[in-house]
């Protein structure tokens, strides 16, 4: 392989300056993430580095071959690497920032190792010499970036995770605001809090986003904190759910996502696989819950007037007396629901009646027979 002449090499070596500059010149005109106004110093020190990276490759040219200072140079371009993720800046940029580097030195060292008279084979042996130590530089500086990467995102998890838990905890809303800054998680305006009892199905990540927070209960159960989350879209992520038993809270102000955590899991004692349950649609069934000795009472005088008939027929005229209540008497509503004859309602009525007598038409036993009906219901969750 044919070699450069040392008076070539020297006179590489006194332009350096100028090499350097014009590469980065070159990489600040032509590589998005790089296209802004360096100060004098901080531009003058990256020359500076540039220089230093060439002069290496240069020694690895003179006689003796040395390669201490190329060494030197590729663990500098590992923290090169290391420090362009840290600025956030990707591996992409970076990599195009040697390749525009490496034309723009070759460039400027073909022009004078022509002018010094070297011969073709020369001149090709330092091309191919200049680009494979760019890529050996690029290498490094790549695994620089993804080391740095890794741990970045390492950490950045585990602070959401600490977000996700101070959520779950109803920490006050400075501290959660500090958790947030510190995970780089913008704050959206509102949170809405999925309890799950087991794993989580793997349509539930893509309904929720990737915005969303994770974290699980102190029984170990997944929990999932969905930002802003439109009203049309919780069927969506209640249908994701579909393989699991899960329950969807109301979508509450993000400093108050514990509340909408605390509806959630209670609402999970109304869902069941397959049939996850929304806490919007169980408010009487959750007030109720609140206070089982009430619950309690409303459910024993609804059903009261129905003591003398088996448990099986109690079962049905309660379950059609709630219908004929929610539905306000419409006796085809009440048959769709039930998903019986309109006849069969008819009967049915009759019955009650008998037992109820004039009760029905009072608006205030109608409310406490409602609510009674619905805790009855909610001992087994439908």
């Amino acid at each position: 392989m044919s070699t450069l002449r040392q008076d070539t090499i020297a006179t590489l070596r006194k332009h350096l300056p100028n090499t350097a500059s014009g590469c980065v010149e070159a990489i600040i005109r032509e590589v998005p993430g790089y296209d802004r106004e360096f100060g004098d110093t901080l531009r003058a020190n990256i020359e500076a580095a540039v220089a230093m990276a060439l002069a290496a490759f240069l020694d690895t040219l003179g006689d003796d071959g040395d390669t201490t200072s190329a060494t030197a140079m590729r663990t500098g371009a590992y923290r090169l690497g290391q420090g362009e993720a840290e600025t956030g800046r990707s591996s992409d940029a970076l990599l195009t920032a040697y390749r525009v580097g490496a034309r723009e030195a070759w460039t400027h060292f073909a022009e004078r190792a022509v002018a010094q008279g070297e011969s073709a084979a020369s001149i090709a042996s330092l091309a191919a010499g200049t680009f494979a130590f760019i890529d050996e530089l690029s290498v490094e500086s790549l695994a620089g970036h993804t080391a740095a990467m890794t741990a970045r995102t390492r950490e950045l998890a585990r602070r959401r995770d600490q977000l996700a838990a101070a959520f779950v905890a109803g920490d006050q809303p400075d501290t959660l605001e500090h958790l947030a800054e510190r995970a780089h998680w913008n704050p959206p305006r509102t949170l809405t809090a999925l309890a799950l009892t087991g794993d989580a199905p793997a349509a539930v990540a893509s309904a929720v986003g990737e915005k969303a927070l994770w974290s699980r209960t102190p029984d170990g159960s997944p929990l999932v904190l969905v930002p802003d989350l439109p009203p049309g879209n919780r069927a969506r992520v209640l249908a994701a759910c579909a393989t699991t038993t899960a329950a969807l809270g109301p979508t509450l102000a993000w400093s108050r996502a514990a509340e909408s955590v605390t509806r959630a899991r209670r609402a999970l004692r109304f869902a069941r696989v397959s049939e996850p349950a929304d806490a919007d649609t169980l408010l009487p069934e959750l007030i109720l819950d609140a206070d089982p000795l009430v619950a309690q009472m409303l459910r024993e005088r609804a059903l009261a007037p129905l003591a003398d008939v088996s448990e099986a027929k109690r079962a049905v005229l309660a379950e059609t007396l709630l219908a004929w209540l929610l539905h306000h008497g419409r006796r085809e509503e009440v048959a769709e629901a039930l998903h019986v004859h309109p006849q069969t309602v008819r009967y049915r009525l009759g019955t009650l009646r008998e037992h109820y007598g004039d009760t029905l038409t009072d608006a205030r036993t109608g409310l406490e027979l409602t609510l009674g009906l619905i805790a009855d219901r909610s001992r087994t969750p439908q």
